[in-house]
């Protein structure tokens, strides 16, 4: 679940007697989904938010795997209202659960074959441009996690229904589901990984839908301004962002910088994306970190930014840094840049930027979860985009009275281990091309 609406299915109820009746529901140390849920207030020197933040446990069980390594996961939520916070981690952790149970429960319906057969036999496959992004000199290094793309060698496919009145394609379970396995004993290649991205809970479908289509359409230009030189553009205060302002000057610690906020542009797909930057100061806190947000509304995306990076403070000053190069996980990255020597590869990237008022930006568009989510699936249509989707609702996730949505395009960019940046991606292209391949920054 992400987004300020938090709404429940009981919308009567006050705040906190929903989150109380959720965790009733989801949280328990013997059975529940969350064992527990721990919130950290603000201290002396740091950030005045609450973070809350829980440890799903046992998930691995669900499809035979390793435990998942403790914090890998980055289930949580920071911001000023603490019962907000209690609602989006316990829909968090459901997000996250659903990748692992979804291959628990619909194991029949995946395909293992190799793709030469399966496209001898005339069934509909994903090509193989969104399965061969990384280049040779990537594979060369030992170190490095994927193995080549190879259409004889089997590999499990998921079924993934096109929303843009395309063809219905085979998509490899390995690219959309954190919880699947590799086949390795079976000869599965491992070609590359999967995240959450691209994965919304919420206890209303088309909400649910909608937070997921703007995942996809946040972290292609997310990647796609990290990688290329493209500039982003610094948003300044004014009349548009008051109530914003208001709540930073009440939350906010004097001891810290301001926040700064950037709008990530998009050569084609509706809607902010903003980044948002927190600096520390000598000693207290990690150099810097950052956040991200999007939405159809400019105020509530810098409001998304803003809470993520205010966890990300959290993250950055409890990981310690990486023992060697290589940065393919999505946590030694923010320990990595959270040290000052490190920090001036993002400023250096950051300071290529333009200047805007915030009233100087785009109008906000629709604030109504049907249209808005109509008007984002027309974007991908009409720019030539294929883009498909999955139902990962599980009974027991269907039972606690949320929906998990799953969508994935071939045709942007999405979230990649930092060391591993997909540099034969055709979307680079529309963003001037790969020209940056420092690890990313973001968790």
């Amino acid at each position: 679940m992400s987004g300020t609406d938090l709404a429940l299915a009981h919308r009567t109820l006050p705040k906190r007697a929903q989150a109380d009746e959720l965790a009733r529901r989801a949280v328990s140390p013997v059975c529940g989904l969350v064992p527990n849920l721990g919130t950290t207030f603000r201290r002396r020197h740091g950030l005045r938010f609450a973070l809350t933040a829980t440890e799903p446990r046992g998930l691995h069980q669900l499809v035979g795997a390793p435990p998942v390594r403790p914090g890998s996961l980055h289930v949580g939520a920071c911001g000023p209202d603490v019962e907000d916070n209690r609602i989006r981690t316990i829909a968090e952790s459901v997000e996250r659960y659903s990748h692992f149970a979804f291959p628990a429960h619909q194991r029949e319906n995946f395909v293992f074959a190799a793709r030469s057969d399966l496209v001898a036999s005339g069934e509909p496959v994903v090509g193989t441009t969104a399965l061969e992004v990384f280049a040779e000199l990537q594979f060369a290094d030992p170190d490095f996690p994927f193995e080549p793309f190879d259409p004889d060698a089997p590999m499990s496919w998921m079924p993934m229904t096109s929303l843009v009145g395309g063809e219905d394609l085979l998509v490899p379970a390995q690219l959309l589901l954190v919880g699947y396995q590799i086949r390795d004993h079976d000869g599965e290649p491992y070609v590359q990984s999967a995240v959450t991205t691209g994965t919304a809970v919420h206890t209303d479908p088309v909400k649910a839908l909608l937070n997921a289509l703007q995942e996809l359409v946040q972290l292609d230009a997310v990647m796609g301004h990290w990688h290329t030189a493209v500039p982003s553009a610094r948003i300044g205060w004014d009349r548009r962002t008051r109530a914003l302002r208001h709540l930073v000057d009440e939350h906010w610690s004097p001891r810290f910088p301001d926040p700064e906020f950037h709008l990530l542009p998009s050569p084609d797909l509706p809607g902010f994306t903003v980044a948002c930057l927190v600096r520390g100061r000598a000693g207290h806190g990690p150099a810097i970190v950052l956040g991200l947000g999007t939405d159809g509304k400019l105020t509530a995306a810098m409001y998304k930014a803003l809470v993520e990076a205010s966890a990300m403070v959290a993250l950055g000053t409890w990981q310690d840094g990486p023992a060697e190069p290589g940065f393919f996980d999505l946590d030694s990255n923010i320990a990595h840049y959270a040290d000052p020597v490190n920090a001036q590869v993002v400023e250096e990237r950051f300071a290529n930027c333009t200047s805007s008022q915030a009233s100087d930006l785009p109008a906000d568009t629709t604030t109504d979860p049907s249209e808005a989510a109509r008007h984002l699936i027309a974007a991908f249509r009409d720019s030539g985009k294929r883009l498909l989707h999955a139902d990962l609702t599980t009974p027991d996730v269907q039972q606690l009275g949320f929906h998990a949505q799953r969508v994935w395009s071939p045709d942007v960019l999405l979230l990649s281990l930092p060391g591993a940046p997909p540099l034969r991606h055709p979307r680079f292209d529309a963003y001037g091309g790969f020209s940056n391949q420092r690890p990313h920054p973001y968790p």
